[in-house]
Formats: C-alpha cells, sequence, structure tokens
C-alpha cells in the first residue's frame, strides 16, 4: 500500500494581492472600453503572468467577461448585469472568513477598504433569513479585533480613496509628506503600491524623476493632489523590492547579517518567518544562529534589542557598534545615582 501525496497547501493571497486585485476590478468597473491584459499591465505596474492569474482568480468570483478581438487578442470588462445573489451560496467556513478578515482590518474602520467590506456584509445579510442573520450573528463572535499601535485613517479616507485610483490608472500625484522630525515638502510621486504593514499603511512611489522605490507612512502624507497626467510603468521590480524588506523599508546598501539567539528563545525563532530569504540554524548547544542579507539595519537592530542579553548581533562589524551605542546610552539612562 503506498502513501497518498500530502496535496500542497494553496498558496494564501498576501495584501499585496489583495489590494492588486481591488485595483484591477476598481478599474475595470470605472471602464468605458474593455482592457487587453498587456493595458491592465502597464496600468498596474505589473507583469502580464501576475495580471492573468489575478484575472483568473477574480473570473471565479466576480461577473467578469472575456471577450476575443481579432484572431489572438482577448480583452476583459465587467458585466454590469451581473449575476443575482440567490445563485450564490456561502457555506459556514466562507462567511467566517469575511469576519475573519473584518476583524484583521479592523484598524481601517473609516476608510473604503473597510468599509467595502463592511458593505458586503451587509448586503450579505439582506439577503438572509432572520435564522441565517442569528448564525451570522454567532459567527462574528468567533474573531474579535485586538489591534494595538494602529493609525486612525478614518480622516484620511477620501485620500486613500484617491491614492487607489491614482495607483490603478497610473496618475501623477503631488504629495505633501511630513517625514518624522521634519518640516512636510512637496513631492511629484509616481505611485506603485500601497503596503499594509503592522497595522499601518505605506504607499511605494518614485518620487521625481528618480528610478528608485521610496517608502511613505501614509499617515504623513498631509496633503494630496491627483493630476490628470498618467506616467509610463518604471521599469522596476517592485515585488522583488518588496521581498526585500526585512520590515518594510529598504535600501541598497545589503550586508551580510548574522545573529545569535540563545537556546532559550531559539524555539520561538523557528516558530516564524521573519524574511523570506532567511537561514536558520540550530547549533549542539540548543542556540541558533540567524542569517540574512539586509539593509534594514534600524528595524533589525531593535529587533535584536527586543530579545534582550538573549540575542548578540554578531555582523556586521557597523550594526555591532551601533547597537552596543544603543546599550550605553541606555545604562546610563538607568544608572543607579551615587548616594
Amino acid at each position: 500500500m503506498t502513501d497518498t501525496p500530502a496535496k500542497p497547501a494553496e498558496r494564501r493571497p498576501d495584501s499585496q494581492q489583495l489590494v492588486r486585485q481591488w485595483a484591477l476590478l476598481r478599474l475595470l468597473a470605472d471602464a468605458n472600453d474593455a482592457y487587453s491584459v498587456k493595458e491592465l499591465a502597464d496600468q498596474l505596474n505589473t507583469s502580464k503572468a501576475t495580471v492573468e492569474r489575478d484575472l483568473a482568480t477574480l473570473e471565479r468570483d466576480f461577473a467578469l467577461v472575456e471577450e476575443s478581438v481579432g484572431k489572438q487578442k482577448k480583452v476583459y470588462r465587467i458585466d454590469h448585469k451581473i449575476r443575482a445573489l440567490d445563485t450564490i451560496k456561502f457555506g459556514t467556513t466562507e462567511l467566517l472568513s469575511i469576519y475573519a478578515a473584518q476583524a484583521t482590518m479592523a484598524s481601517l474602520a473609516g476608510t473604503p477598504l473597510h468599509d467595502d467590506l463592511q458593505s458586503v456584509m451587509t448586503k450579505i445579510r439582506g439577503f438572509l433569513s432572520p435564522r441565517h442573520n442569528g448564525g451570522l450573528a454567532a459567527l462574528s463572535r468567533v474573531f474579535v479585533p485586538h489591534v494595538r499601535g494602529h493609525v486612525d485613517y478614518e480622516p484620511q479616507a477620501d485620500q486613500i480613496d484617491e491614492i487607489v485610483d491614482a495607483i490603478a490608472r497610473r496618475r501623477i500625484c503631488a504629495i505633501t509628506y511630513q517625514a518624522a522630525g521634519k518640516e512636510p515638502r512637496e513631492h511629484r510621486a509616481r505611485p506603485l503600491r500601497l503596503v499594509w504593514h503592522r497595522s499601518a499603511l505605506y504607499v511605494l512611489a518614485c518620487l521625481g524623476e528618480h528610478q528608485r522605490i521610496t517608502t511613505l507612512a501614509f499617515h504623513r502624507v498631509r496633503k494630496l493632489e491627483i493630476s490628470t497626467e498618467e506616467f509610463a510603468a518604471p521599469r522596476l521590480d517592485v515585488e522583488g523590492h518588496i521581498s526585500k524588506a526585512f520590515g518594510i523599508f529598504v535600501s541598497d546598501q545589503e550586508e551580510d547579517v548574522e545573529i545569535m539567539f540563545d537556546g532559550e528563545v531559539a524555539w520561538s525563532l523557528e516558530e516564524r518567518t521573519f524574511h523570506p530569504n532567511e537561514h536558520k540554524e540550530r547549533r549542539p548547544d540548543g542556540s541558533l544562529v540567524y542569517r540574512l542579507r539586509s539593509s534594514a539595519q534600524w528595524e533589525i537592530i531593535p529587533w535584536v534589542q527586543s530579545f534582550g542579553a538573549l540575542a548578540e548581533l554578531v555582523a556586521p562589524i557597523s550594526w555591532r557598534d551601533a547597537l552596543r551605542a544603543n546599550v550605553e546610552a541606555m545604562m546610563e539612562r538607568y544608572r543607579v545615582p551615587a548616594s
């Protein structure tokens, strides 16, 4: 008797995929004409293969219509004669997943992202019988929002709506941005992506004529104006840029990082993935060596410090010196005055 190979786990969509698919739907919904795959890829600044995968996913759940133009070209549009809701059946776990998504996005309350999801639940409730609505009330108690350190985006709801539209349509923006501890400054920006990271929204954009990607915390956007001017898709690997981040910020000055964790906390490192290209090595004494290549000095140093004396930043030396300076400054702050 042979064992049946386990079916590989289906990959869950990440925040970038969800935001991109939402922008794709929005682009098609507002369009007067159908779009080709190439036109959609250009508008969303991604590859044709990525767009084709997104379209295949969306065709299963939304009224997308594929039409042939000529012998080979295909175009896509939204069918506004959408199927009646009574033809759609929801399982308990599917409804539960919607509530889980709502709980996860609690910190985005008051923004289009959250409100659109809330609208979905309202429509579903309007279709269900009172008995089934009672079941939904029970489901809503399964997942509880527990958000800490989040940003209140409700005052920026209109700006979030505008930046999503600008990303989908590749429109140049004027962004007045206030970096931490600095005066507000206006930038001409080409917005590329929205990133949801640790209960905060970030915009990846090219500023001015630069071809490098800059990360902007959206809650520090003081003013946003969307122009009618479109920009050409930059020749940048945005997904590759995001994958290089340890947290959210990326620079070109990558270095080889090595951290030694004591056995007391090694198990917690093995439970989670902190970076897609990380390497972990358990030592015979129970300690764990963590290695990766990164430019995120000011994100990795606080992370190492959060483990206290149970972690040691081994390399690079310049980062180790910076961490030592932090520790010496902390020791000075907590020094007991001589009596």
